[in-house]
């Protein structure tokens, strides 16, 4: 690496396969430092750099604040693109704007054909994060903190400058004269991420800093790797994933992990069929897990359990969970790719499959049978691609089957 950026911890960049980079910049310290240093780093390497912000609506200063990266960004001589969002969220407010950032940002990185996506978290944003998952009562995953890598929706995420303190950045930036802008939502009490950091404050003088803070985080990491990797062993023996989109697993192979492996592989099951950013609750997750063991059907998350049957239980989608698509869309349910039409995409139902009285030879179970795609046009069915009927049209998981296996694994 170049030796300036050495010395202030850019990670990651140089593993990074050939092609342009993407960075998130919002004006704070934290991203300009990012902007910077990995200017830097891609003329020493020739690697082209191109860089985004989002006017996220949310403060009457965030449109002068993405000019203000547009200027930084011009005297670098480096390509600035600024996004808009309206504002307009339901639910928790940071949580939406996270969410948005990711989708927007991913659909301008996909656009731009980039290799990665940069963002400027730091070793005091991995503390702050450590501090507000054990609030929330996070186990081992969650005390894990932010990864350094991390792929989403085709998007490989990478955090170059989560080794570094925030004051070390901005003497950085101080030293070479490039200006910030500090965000006033960041001396806002009312939201947990300050109250986190300003208890960061206090909690120095007894000796619970944020590099020990951030040292426990990555060596929850490392636990975490660990149990994953346990968890991948055990899924390949006790779960098979279906091209219909549910996940079949062996009871009694189950009950003989541990417990911690049983839970992990039934909520990432879970995870898988619905769709869903987030595992259960630990409480919920648990009495599913009772259920499956006592042979009784259940739902959560969005799916259904069924009843064990020669010692094996379905974890299917719920019909009432999945939301009609648009035939135009491609999509449907999130993780299903499926033909252009007309009409709409829609799970078969009990209606649907009343087309077929032989779907028993399908060797499906009957509750991934009616959450599977199927076209309709004017409330007529018109394919049901998953039972072999009109293939005109098709429909497939987006990530395959086999993505059950690989995605257990976050490192």
């Amino acid at each position: 690496m170049v030796a300036g950026a050495m010395s202030v911890g850019l990670d990651f960049l140089d593993e990074l396969p050939d092609g342009p980079i993407g960075l998130a910049v919002s004006g704070g310290s934290d991203s300009v430092a990012l902007l910077v240093l990995t200017v830097d780093w891609a003329r020493n390497y020739g690697r082209s750099v191109f860089v985004v912000t989002l006017d996220h609506g949310l403060r009457v200063e965030a449109a002068m604040e993405a000019e203000g990266v547009a200027a930084i960004c011009k005297d670098l001589r480096v390509s600035h693109d600024i996004l808009h969002w309206d504002g307009h969220y339901k639910g928790n407010m940071q949580d939406a704007a996270r969410r948005v950032r990711q989708r927007l940002i991913g659909d301008w990185a996909k656009e731009r054909r980039l290799v990665a996506v940069a963002t400027g978290h730091t070793r005091d944003d991995q503390a702050e994060t450590f501090l507000l998952r054990l609030k929330r009562g996070s186990g081992v995953d969650g005390l894990s903190g932010m990864a350094p890598c991390i792929e989403k929706d085709g998007i490989l995420w990478v955090r170059p400058l989560l080794r570094q303190r925030r004051d070390a950045l901005r003497a950085t930036l101080a030293s070479r004269g490039v200006s910030w802008v500090d965000d006033p939502s960041n001396e806002d009490v009312q939201y947990d991420r300050i109250k986190v950091r300003n208890i960061l404050k206090l909690m120095v003088e007894t000796g619970i800093s944020v590099d020990v803070i951030a040292d426990t985080a990555e060596r929850m990491r490392t636990a975490r790797s660990a149990l994953e990797q346990t968890t991948f062993d055990v899924a390949q023996i006790v779960a098979e994933p279906r091209h219909i989109g549910s996940i079949r697993v062996n009871v009694t192979a189950l009950e003989r992990q541990s417990k911690e492996v049983q839970l992990r592989l039934l909520a990432h099951a879970l995870r898988w069929v619905s769709g869903s950013d987030y595992r259960p609750r630990l409480t919920a997750l648990k009495h599913a897990l009772t259920a499956v063991f006592e042979g009784k059907g259940h739902s959560l998350s969005g799916c259904l359990i069924s009843k064990a049957k020669a010692g094996v239980v379905e974890v299917s989608r719920e019909v009432s969970a999945v939301k009609v698509a648009n035939a135009n869309s491609g999509l449907f349910d999130g993780r299903w790719v499926c033909d252009i039409a007309q009409g709409e995409w829609r799970p078969l139902g009990a209606e649907g499959l009343a087309h077929f009285p032989n779907w028993r030879d399908t060797a499906e179970h009957r509750n991934a049978l009616l959450a599977s795609p199927s076209l309709w046009y004017n409330n007529e069915l018109k394919s049901a691609p998953l039972l072999g009927n009109n293939l005109i049209y098709k429909c497939r998981l987006r990530d395959g089957p086999e993505s059950f296996f690989n995605s257990i694994l976050t490192h």
